[in-house]
């Protein structure tokens, strides 16, 4: 199993790579950008960068929700990333 800071530079590569490929005017919201962006930040929180990690997040939410409307699968997909997001930073506050 990776460590989560091989998961944010694997992660990283291949979003790099998919957006180099993409012809389309917003290549950061076809799905398969939405759902790498979306384990980036949440393997990002979990190597313990949590505020790039809640940035993340913030910022795929709002490009989600843009494209594709409150309601779509997708935005529930990135909510609960973003859910995700906040429970790893409550559990870093309680250990600390």
């Amino acid at each position: 199993m990776s460590t989560p800071q091989q998961r944010v530079h694997d992660t990283t590569r291949r979003l790099l790579e998919l957006l180099a490929s993409d012809d389309s005017h917003t290549p950061a919201v076809i799905p398969e950008a939405i759902a790498l962006r979306t384990e980036l930040a949440v393997a990002t929180a979990e190597a313990g960068h949590l505020e790039d990690a809640f940035v993340q997040v913030d910022e795929l939410l709002k490009d989600t929700q843009r494209e594709y409307g409150r309601e779509h699968e997708l935005v529930g997909s990135v909510r609960a990333a973003v859910s995700r997001v906040e429970m790893l930073a409550q559990r870093a506050l309680d250990e600390a």
